[in-house]
Order: C-alpha cells, then sequence, then structure tokens
C-alpha cells in the first residue's frame, strides 16, 4: 500500500494498492492483445470518442477540482484550470488527428504508385508526472489513442484521483476495455513496465536522471521513447525590456504550483542598468502563501521536495547569496515553503546548475547580450526560455538560445498546437501539435506498378 498526503497538512487522505512486479506481464499482455481491435476502429470514430472525452472533462464532477486541489498541494483555480487545459487538448487532438493519419501519395514517374499509410507504433507505455497530471496525461493519451494505440498509464502515486477519474470518463465516452489501463507501482514495478517488450513506445515526463533510466531500461528491446525531462530556464531581460509587462508574466510562470513546472522560468539574467529596478519590483510582487492572508501560492507537493528547495537555499546563501525575501522554512503542517528571490548567487550555486523545481529565483546581472547568451546556454538543460526587451533584439537574442522553446515579451505555457522537444538533459522527441501526434505513428510504404 502506498499512502497519499494533502501536502498543505502533511495528512493521510488516502492509499493506494500498488502493481507489483508479478502483475507486470498480464497489464501488457492486455494492451497487446487490444491493439488489434482499437486500431482497427475508424481514425474517425476514435476522434469522436476523444471528443466526447473532452466534453465530460468539461462538465466535469463539481467536486474533481477541489479533490485535485487536496492531493497536488495546487489552488482550486489552478486545478480547475489545468483541468480546462486538459478538455482543450484533448480537443484539439480530436481535430488534428484526422490530418496525422491521412498518410500521402508519392508520384515519381518510374511506374511505380506509391502510397504512404500511417499505422500505429503499437502499445505505448505512458509515465506521467505529479506537477501536472491531467495535461501531462490528455498530452500523451490523447495522440496515442488518436494514432490507434492502446495505451497503459503509469500514474503517479501522489496524486491519483485525477487520472483514475479521466480513465473513468473516458470509459464513458466509449473507450473499450483495455484499451487504457492505469496503474500505480513502485520504481521496481515500473523497471519492469519498462522492459516489457510488447511497448513499442514509452512516453515520459520526470526528472533527467529518471529518464536515463527509462531510456536505458527500452534499449533491451528497441522501444522508443519520447522523453520530457527536467529545464532549467532562463528569464533574458535587456535593458529596453518593459517591466510593467516582464514583472507580472514572470512572476506568474514562476510561482504558480510553487515553482513545480520544469518549464517555469529558473535563472533571472537581468541587464545591469535595469537590475535593481527589477529585483523591487519582482520581489515586491511575488504571492504569499495561501494560507496566509490575500496569499495565493500552495505548498510544495512532498516533504523532501520542500527539504531540497530548502538545501539550494542554504547552499547560495553559504557561498555569499543575499536573500531579498523568503528563503526560511515555515513552522506549522504542510510542505510550504515561501516565493524567494536570491542576488549576488556566485556561480558555484547549486542552484544555478540543478533544476530547483520549486519557488527559488536567483537574479544575475549582466552588462552585454553575448554574455547573457553564454550564461544562458551554460546548462546541461535545453528545454525552455524567455526573453523581454524591444521586439527585434529579442528575437535575435532568442535565437541564440539552445532551447525547444523560447518566448519572447511573454511567458505563456505550452499549448497543444504546438510542438515541444527539450535539448541536452531535457529528453528528446515532441510532445504537442502534429509532431507529438506522429510520434505514435509509423509509416508503411505500399507501392505497385501503374
Amino acid at each position: 500500500m502506498s499512502a497519499v498526503h494533502d501536502p498543505r497538512t502533511g495528512d493521510v487522505v488516502g492509499h493506494l494498492t500498488l502493481l507489483t512486479s508479478d502483475g507486470v506481464p498480464e497489464i501488457a499482455n492486455r494492451a497487446s492483445v487490444a491493439l488489434p481491435g482499437w486500431s482497427a476502429v475508424a481514425v474517425t470514430t476514435r476522434c469522436t470518442i476523444l471528443r466526447e472525452l473532452a466534453r465530460l472533462i468539461a462538465q466535469r464532477p463539481a467536486d474533481l477540482g477541489a479533490r485535485f486541489a487536496l492531493e497536488t498541494g495546487k489552488t482550486v483555480a489552478q486545478a480547475e484550470a489545468e483541468l480546462d487545459r486538459a478538455a482543450e487538448t484533448f480537443a484539439w487532438t480530436a481535430e488534428a488527428a484526422v490530418r496525422a493519419t491521412a498518410g500521402r501519395t508519392i508520384a515519381a514517374g518510374d511506374g511505380l504508385h506509391r502510397q504512404v499509410l500511417v499505422d500505429p507504433v503499437g502499445p505505448v507505455l505512458a509515465i506521467v508526472a505529479s506537477n501536472f497530471p491531467a495535461v501531462v496525461l490528455a498530452r500523451k493519451l490523447g495522440p496515442a489513442l488518436a494514432m490507434g494505440c492502446t495505451v497503459v498509464v503509469k500514474a503517479p502515486e501522489t496524486t491519483p484521483s485525477v487520472v483514475r477519474e479521466i480513465a473513468d470518463l473516458a470509459a464513458k465516452a466509449g473507450l473499450p476495455t483495455d484499451v487504457l489501463q492505469v496503474v500505480h507501482t513502485d520504481p521496481v514495478g515500473s523497471a519492469a513496465l519498462v522492459a516489457r517488450a510488447e511497448f513499442r513506445l514509452i512516453t515520459f515526463t520526470g526528472s533527467h536522471r529518471t529518464g536515463q533510466l527509462v531510456a536505458a531500461g527500452a534499449v533491451g528491446h528497441l522501444a522508443e521513447c519520447v522523453l520530457e525531462l527536467g529545464g532549467h530556464a532562463p528569464a533574458i531581460l535587456l535593458d529596453d525590456a518593459d517591466l510593467a509587462t516582464a514583472v507580472p508574466a514572470l512572476v506568474a510562470s514562476k510561482f504558480s504550483s510553487a515553482g513545480q513546472s520544469c518549464a517555469a522560468p529558473s535563472r533571472f539574467l537581468v541587464h545591469e542598468r535595469i537590475h535593481a529596478e527589477f529585483v523591487d519590483r519582482f520581489s515586491a510582487a511575488v504571492p504569499g502563501l495561501d494560507h496566509e492572508p490575500g496569499g495565493t501560492m500552495g505548498p510544495l507537493h512532498t516533504e523532501a521536495r520542500r527539504d531540497e528547495v530548502h538545501a539550494l537555499v542554504l547552499d547560495a546563501v553559504d557561498r555569499g547569496a543575499t536573500v531579498i525575501t523568503g528563503g526560511r522554512r515555515p513552522c506549522g503542517p504542510g510542505w510550504y515553503y515561501p516565493a524567494t528571490v536570491l542576488t549576488d548567487v556566485p556561480a558555484q550555486a547549486r542552484v544555478l546548475h540543478e533544476e530547483p523545481f520549486g519557488p527559488i529565483a536567483p537574479v544575475l546581472r549582466f552588462t552585454d547580450e553575448d554574455q547573457a547568451v553564454a550564461t544562458a546556454n551554460a546548462t546541461p538543460f535545453g528545454l525552455g526560455a524567455f526573453v523581454f526587451g524591444g521586439q527585434a533584439r529579442a528575437t535575435a537574442l532568442a535565437e541564440r538560445i539552445n532551447a525547444g522553446r523560447v518566448s519572447i515579451n511573454c511567458a505563456t505555457g505550452a499549448d497543444p498546437m504546438s510542438p515541444l522537444s527539450g535539448r541536452g538533459l531535457s529528453g528528446y522527441g515532441y510532445e504537442g501539435g502534429l509532431e507529438g501526434l506522429a510520434a505514435f505513428g509509423r509509416l508503411k510504404v505500399l507501392q505497385r506498378p501503374v
């Protein structure tokens, strides 16, 4: 059994029965057996089911957002917004899948007629992260089902309710038995799932260290992987940045879900001419904790995450960093940690090299754009980045940043229409857009004389 906790209090609010490694072969076999029937269903019918699932999520049970918030530590408003994004993702996938599965004809002029078909890749293992379980599930499950794959979802043990609820809604939408299976398991069971040859594609969102283990486990049966891993996103503010726009955008992006996002800004590189003003504005705008008057930021997801965030702050301070706000572990129940702004952070501080995955904002200064680009790219991660400044200058600088997505004068999250992929230790393969759908298909060429 595995306990489920309320991050606001630390109290146990539920228990899960975990799948053991002995039960893995049956799960994998059921996914394999269900594949021929599901892949034979017309893509239009599959997409009709996805549209209905999107509708059911949009018209979800009234208490789902509250239950989701209870397990994740999000505010109810954040939980509801994520569920709306999940519904939007399923709906977009249903509209785009017909194009992704259409194939094409090649006219080579050599007397042969060639037709390119798109087949499903096969059974899929989808490993979902705990920080945005509804959206991460939608970005994996929607494309896989639309392309005709069966799916086993290894759901996060700490936030089980929302994944189970969406699976139940999928069944109500008409999804056949065993096309989707949801399991919870420990690291041993996870490794056993990854090693099963039935799974022809493994899609994983999580830390780069676990992603490396997933990739290594898939090698034995040459399963392909889509890995959306950690990030260490720089936010660069040029000397002509509009702070009235930049500060609220970056505060919202950084501290939503208490900073537990791989795509959130985690290093703030600010031109020396506006450094002091940015620090003043930014530190004044950070959210308070939601158990305090006027506060809107919830706790960290686990006690271990809270302790690691505090360790990163202490390491930076021990090396000479200055705490502008936050930096103290609160007394009382729950796994709260305040929004923390650091300046004078030395280059050796761990927080500049390790993904903080929490509400820490180290603010560095730079004097010229080449220095900013060099600092931004001085990391093995390459998922996201942000640039604020005059449009032409900011765009030119953004093109020099080594990241899968660079936001210019904005800080919005991933959308269903656009592909997202990391570089370096941030992973490989695409989620989102037509490219994300294509990851779950395989091409077959039929050729015959004209």
